[in-house]
């Protein structure tokens, strides 16, 4: 790596693993993740697309994946980052990096979704996390697994169960299969966190992430549409404000949120991922004027928020540019 290389990724570094621009970053990047939910809920309404509607719903995704990699990649170009790949193995490392984070988490996800009840969705939507921790913990010696890291992802799931109590007290139904698949899905998302960290070494973390969106985003773009899901804007002209502001929201979360993971130990970044659900209740009471139950949202906040404390304060291992290979 050159000299000025150096100087911008410690730069870089300064910022986004700051004390307190760190917090404000993050902060940010889990805003836009949580009006996503409320955005979306809004376009499949202007696209008639029900939750049984897993290929439109991959189509849809892909649409999402595919503008947002699309700012990401012009945010590099304006900073005169060179936009194409320049080996045919740095193509195949963006590749495998969005079969990982983009393709195989999003059908699994969607899929898992369709055979499971949104209470199951929403507590095995925070294994993420475990998964993320577990990961990083193996490939990266400086993020060693650590009794607060598990005590934060215990309280995190806990604080999931509580947002959902009333629904598993009605009995949520549950599904084996759907599970498996909401986990398959969280496993992908997590091993592709870890694999950006390593390849955006030495190179802009956006670029990277840009690519993995664009590409993912097409793949599952023609998946959609080879099964009969492509989702038509003509006739549903109402979505295409919240689709449009989903797009923007998602591709500046993805600008932060791929700097965030470069600079900072993957455990630290992921766990606050348990606090989407409480987010998302949130914003959609906001936004589409749900019911907030704020008992069990305020109890969940409080507990996730002590989860995440518990991660965040630890005082970091010294960091080695050392990583297993994948």
């Amino acid at each position: 790596m050159n000299e000025s290389i150096q100087e911008k990724e410690r730069r870089e570094g300064a910022l986004y693993a700051g004390g307190v621009t760190f917090y404000f970053f993050i902060t940010v990047v889990h805003f836009f993740w949580a009006i996503s939910g409320p955005l979306t809920k809004m376009s499949y309404a202007g696209l008639g697309i029900s939750g049984v509607d897993v290929l439109e719903i991959i189509h849809f995704a892909g649409i999402r994946l595919l503008g947002a990699g699309l700012i990401g990649l012009a945010y590099c170009r304006l900073r005169g980052t060179r936009l194409l790949p320049e080996h045919l193995s740095d193509l195949w490392q963006l590749t495998k990096l969005g079969l990982m984070m983009g393709v195989a988490q999003y059908i699994f996800f969607n899929f898992g979704a369709a055979f499971s009840s949104g209470v199951q969705t929403s507590i095995l939507s925070s294994a993420g996390a475990f998964f993320g921790i577990l990961i990083s913990a193996f490939l990266f010696r400086e993020d060693a697994l650590t009794g607060r890291k598990i005590t934060g992802c215990i309280l995190g799931v806990f604080a999931v169960v509580i947002l959902n109590w009333e629904d598993i007290r009605q009995g949520a139904a549950a599904s084996l299969f759907g599970a498996l698949l909401l986990l398959l899905g969280q496993l992908s998302g997590s091993l592709g966190a870890a694999y950006l960290k390593i390849i955006s070494r030495g190179r802009s973390a956006i670029w990277v992430g840009g690519w993995q969106s664009v590409i993912s985003g097409a793949l599952l773009v023609m998946i959609g549409a080879l099964g009969g899901g492509a989702c038509s804007f003509t006739a549903g002209s109402a979505a295409l404000l919240p689709t449009a502001v989903l797009v923007l929201t998602s591709g500046a979360a993805l600008i932060f949120s791929n700097q965030l993971y470069k600079y900072n130990p993957l455990s630290k970044v992921m766990i606050f991922s348990l606090l989407s659900p409480v987010l998302g209740v949130f914003s959609s009471a906001i936004m589409l004027g749900d019911s907030l139950r704020s008992g069990y949202v305020f109890a969940s906040l409080i507990i996730n928020c002590l989860g995440v404390a518990l991660v965040t304060t630890e005082k970091p291992t010294k960091m080695h540019e050392t990583h297993r290979n994948f």
